[in-house]
């Protein structure tokens, strides 16, 4: 599968429409032999809206797709290798690769089952 990204909400001034915040998440899942293995990240990322930029887009007509290129953006400017997008991207492939092959479990023997 592929990463999906989503901004789950966006802080906004109310006078101006100026966002200045937005919450993100990002997740993917393999599906094998039956087992769904997921990973998924989320945060938050300032954003640097100028309101008296040309094609500044105030808040009520951002769409989805701004939103996330906006977050992408933010989050690959911050200069932290650990908040740019491929970092973020690469996280979640790990979570699920080790979701495949787990070295710790957290549940209880017996709800296992004959499945452990």
């Amino acid at each position: 599968m592929a990463v999906i990204w989503n901004v789950v909400g966006l802080d906004a001034t109310v006078a101006t429409g100026a966002i200045n915040i937005a919450h993100w998440e990002a997740s993917d899942y393999e599906v094998v032999d039956g087992v769904t293995h997921r990973g998924r990240v989320y945060g938050s990322v300032n954003l640097e809206a100028n309101v008296d930029a040309e094609g500044f887009i105030p808040w009520a007509d951002v769409t989805k797709e701004n939103a996330i290129a906006w977050t992408k953006a933010a989050l690959d400017a911050s200069g932290d290798e650990f908040e740019g997008v491929v970092s973020i991207e690469s996280h979640i492939a790990d979570e699920i690769a080790k979701s495949k092959v787990p070295v710790t479990i957290r549940t209880n023997p017996w709800e296992m089952g004959d499945d452990f």
